[in-house]
């Protein structure tokens, strides 16, 4: 049993060095290895001898429950894929281990939880598992690198702050823009705040890191005027045009496609997300007339798009130029753009906004420019057509980041109908 706590320690010790950067820490070591194996010095003097003994199943417990804790804020967690906004790089029920150390551990906002526990208190719906009085700053330890363009994120939900009670998935915002067009509204009692390492996991790619200009059009990136080619994973839906026959299912299987993935549209064919290698396979199929990608025109708005404006015409293949905010820079605020910071401000740096008079105030003084505190970064999904990124709810918080994709461990894949099935050809599948 000391050997486990000396292992135990001696990890703690490690990690806090890497973190803090001081190799006098390591000199703590020492009285690690006296205390748990040669045993020279009487470290507990200031006890009585006679003190009870604490059984050794006991021990075992608080050490496995200390030694998981350390590594799922420290180092590695596990997520699980809920959607397929990364298929085919990530597939939904994918369990993913995440490394906290390459962009750096962020430490728990929500310290006071019940450990192992999601959102809820067990066998609850709605009851939060973690105490909501007790929040902590933003703090963020050493990382091994930076966050490149290209990189696999996994972060919170940045609309997830505002949480539709028993259904998560579905971003409160815009349920909200859903039913205001409709002339409806969405009942509060069935709403609660979520503080940030609370909020619904995802997973996307970084298109845009701080300080870039992003633009999308027709589909494709262009990063500071530098077009992105794009990659053999990367999917859009095509309208593939076939004849008074369909195509088989065993066909359709093999090129991975869910039966929720795909349209069918009678009398002319389907809608599908096809990756580029998948089209050669598309063209030698005898029923197969025709195919497009089915890209939107620049001139067919969609307001679910960021910034959720009637002045930015934009839509889900065809956005911006956008500049990523990088922290210190400042931007000249106009009631043109205000929609584009506005969460911003308010949400994510906790400000209070208001217009009056068609003057821009922030906590109650006029505003003509606004600091920004942190980095945000623009991130996209594999499957571009069937994902919730940065195009529909805008820029992603540094303090939203939880970590990088590393592998997949194991993967179950779940029907309508109930039933699952193991892929275990996904197992120990390494992400790049």
């Amino acid at each position: 049993m000391r050997i486990l706590w000396l292992i135990l320690a001696t990890l703690i010790l490690g990690l806090l060095t890497w973190f803090t950067g001081q190799m006098v820490i390591l000199i703590l070591e020492l009285a690690v290895i006296d205390l748990f194996v040669t045993r020279r010095i009487n470290w507990f003097f200031w006890l009585k001898k006679d003190y009870p003994r604490i059984p050794s199943w006991i021990q075992i417990i608080v050490w496995i429950l200390l030694s998981a804790w350390v590594v799922r804020i420290f180092m590695i967690d596990n997520y699980t894929e809920m959607a397929s906004s990364m298929k085919p790089v990530i597939l939904k029920g994918d369990n993913v281990l995440v490394s906290k150390i390459t962009f750096g551990p962020r430490m728990p906002v929500t310290p006071v939880n019940i450990p192992l526990a999601h959102h809820y208190f067990p066998f609850s719906r709605c009851r939060p598992s973690y105490l909501k009085s007790i929040e902590l700053p933003y703090t963020r330890l050493r990382a091994a690198r930076s966050v490149r363009r290209g990189d696999l994120l996994v972060y919170n939900f940045p609309e997830g702050d505002t949480a539709l009670c028993g259904v998560e998935t579905v971003s409160y915002y815009a349920l909200k823009r859903t039913k205001l067009q409709q002339g409806d509204s969405i009942k509060m009692k069935n709403t609660q705040y979520r503080p940030v390492d609370r909020r619904e996991v995802e997973f996307s790619r970084c298109a845009a890191l701080p300080g870039d200009t992003i633009q999308i059009s027709m589909g494709k990136v262009t990063i500071n005027n530098v077009s992105r080619e794009p990659d053999e994973e990367i999917s859009f839906d095509y309208l593939v045009e076939v004849e008074n026959r369909q195509l088989p299912e065993v066909f359709l299987r093999k090129l991975g496609l869910e039966q929720s993935e795909i349209q069918i549209y009678p009398g002319l064919g389907y809608s599908m997300p096809l990756r580029s290698k998948q089209l050669p396979l598309i063209r030698q199929r005898p029923e197969v007339l025709a195919y497009h990608p089915n890209i939107l025109p620049p001139d067919q708005p969609d307001f679910n798009i960021f910034p959720h404006h009637p002045h930015y015409l934009w839509n889900r293949d065809n956005f911006g130029p956008l500049i990523v905010p990088r922290q210190g820079d400042s931007v000249r605020l106009t009631l043109v753009n205000l929609p584009v910071y506005k969460r911003i401000i308010r949400v994510y740096e906790d400000n209070t906004l208001f217009i009056q008079d068609g003057n821009i105030y922030i906590n109650n003084k006029p505003a003509d420019y606004y600091h920004f505190k942190q980095n945000y970064f623009f991130v996209l999904g594999d499957n571009r057509h069937h994902s919730r990124d940065s195009r529909h709810w805008g820029f992603l918080p540094e303090d939203h980041i939880i970590g990088k994709p590393v592998c997949v461990w194991f993967s179950l894949q779940r029907f309508p109908d109930s039933r699952s099935r193991i892929r275990t050809k996904r197992f120990f599948t390494f992400l790049k």
